[in-house]
């Protein structure tokens, strides 16, 4: 008998309650054994329809692939903890029992314009659009929106993807479902829960919540608008995500849950943790200490997953930027540098005022504080690895982690190194920007290791940590600076 027969007669024998069902059996990655990665290139090829590719308003939208949380279920039961494998087998089911249901909603739905339609706005809850995004209110006269949007989104994304990472949940089958999507990027994460979901969630919640509170003096046409607005931007969301075969209703409703728990956690107790960070503690520099401190915990706690998955440099990326607020109002609350310039002595309103400025340098405004994010990414990363790679070589840092060589023992020379971090640093918002002028295949397959495999303090992740904290020191305090040099600052006449 050749190897392939004794490889099927081995997989025949084998027992159902260690493998998942056929329908998956195609679906590894590098990290199964040789054996059985043999084995499923040749189930695959024999049992696996071919995934048809079709043409969407220019676009190619890819059936089917490979997603995490698809090995066979031995490899779960040796890489998770007994509690999490026993959670991951009772929540699996579901799982399961949805992708038929949700394929029969999607090919009843589907349409041309559809699939272009939610295929752009999954975009609206993406890392590059928040981090784009956070900053404007900012520039134009508001509070304390822009700590209410990071810390709902930010920890909303650091929540959804530890329980991601923790459980290990595939998404919905594909096929029979068709993924829609403009970045294969999304596809190589679990799918429980659906961090757009809760991004989506926290942010109605908080523009909704400041509707009401403050929409009782406008026109009936700017409140309708407003609300018509966020109805649009919600449903969008959430009906794009079964639309676009991303997720299953369990997923979304535990995302929905955890965007509404974390708003709701920021509502209530916001105001008394910013009071303790920046009026309690005695010194700003100790809070500082404080909130990394926290943060850098919260990095350390991640779980690693069994699979390949993204979720860990999303995390790490808002954990910076949660980071770096506090930083830029520790010191503007601290100086009293902002509440000097504004009639409201408001500690973290950077005044505006549309009579000064007009309609086109209301826009320049916009241009000067995202050139000057975009400046800062793009000085700061080859500088912080220029930095960062040599004090990692002399300090001999070492933390051993399967499948993973320090930065300290490598032989490749720093520049190469800077290179290669800055170049992964960048990726999701380069495959944004791609994506707008080009319409390349979306691929769904194993990702590049992903940086929770890693050690929780190398060189790329301090990295990364230390250059998404600058964002929100950019955004306000370069900002600052930086308008009054280019003609878009705003002056409050009525302290004069």
């Amino acid at each position: 008998m050749n190897t392939r027969d004794d490889m099927a007669s081995a997989a025949s024998s084998a027992s159902p309650g260690d493998s998942e069902p056929s329908d998956r059996s195609g679906l590894t990655s590098r990290q199964s054994s040789p054996s059985a990665s043999e084995l499923s290139s040749s189930t695959s090829r024999e049992k696996t329809p071919s995934v048809p590719i079709m043409e969407i308003g220019g676009r190619f939208v890819s059936a089917g692939g490979k997603d995490a949380g698809n090995l066979p279920r031995a490899h779960y039961k040796s890489k998770l903890s007994p509690l999490r494998y026993r959670l991951r087998k009772v929540a699996l089911p579901i799982v399961e029992w949805e992708a038929d249901f949700i394929a029969a909603i999607q090919n009843r739905m589907r349409h041309p314009w559809l699939d272009f339609y939610f295929a752009w706005t999954a975009n609206l809850a993406s890392h590059t659009f928040y981090v784009l995004l956070f900053p404007i209110p900012v520039w134009f006269g508001s509070s304390l929106v822009l700590r209410d949007m990071i810390y709902s989104v930010g920890f909303g994304i650091y929540c959804t993807g530890f329980l991601k990472d923790w459980l290990c949940l595939p998404r919905p089958r594909s096929p029979p479902l068709h993924r829609i999507t403009m970045s294969s990027y999304t596809t190589e994460e679990y799918g429980f829960p659906s961090s757009h979901s809760a991004n989506a969630t926290s942010m109605t919640l908080i523009f909704l919540y400041r509707v009401i509170k403050y929409g009782q003096d406008w026109s009936n046409l700017a409140w309708y608008s407003a609300m018509a607005g966020l109805f649009v931007y919600y449903a969008s969301l959430i009906v794009g995500r079964v639309y676009c075969g991303m997720h299953g209703f369990f997923d979304i409703l535990s995302g929905v849950f955890v965007g509404w728990l974390v708003f709701a956690f920021r509502h209530y107790f916001g105001e008394t943790w910013d009071y303790f960070l920046f009026y309690y503690l005695p010194s700003g520099l100790l809070s500082v200490v404080l909130v990394t401190a926290i943060c850098c915990a919260l990095i350390h706690v991640y779980p690693e997953p069994a699979d390949d998955c993204p979720c860990f440099d999303d995390a790490v990326a808002f954990v910076g930027v949660v980071i770096g607020m506090d930083i830029t109002h520790n010191l503007t609350v601290r100086t009293d540098y902002l509440a000097r310039l504004n009639r409201f002595q408001d500690p973290y309103l950077m005044f505006y005022s549309y009579e000064q400025l007009g309609l086109l340098w209301s826009f320049m405004r916009v241009v000067v504080g995202v050139g000057g994010v975009a400046l800062w990414k793009a000085v700061a990363k080859p500088v912080v690895f220029a930095i960062l790679v040599p004090i990692y070589k002399w300090l001999q840092v070492w933390i051993p982690r399967a499948n993973y060589k320090s930065v300290a023992h490598s032989r490749a020379k720093n520049t190469h190194i800077r290179r290669q971090s800055a170049s992964n640093i960048g990726g999701e918002e380069m495959e944004f920007l791609h994506d707008v002028t080009s319409h390349p295949h979306d691929q769904v397959g194993a990702p590049c290791k992903a940086g929770v495999f890693k050690p929780r303090y190398d060189v790329e992740i301090v990295g990364r940590l230390i250059i998404y904290a600058g964002i929100p020191i950019m955004a306000v305090w370069g900002f600052i600076f930086t308008s009054k040099y280019t003609g878009v600052a705003c002056i409050d006449f009525s302290l004069s």
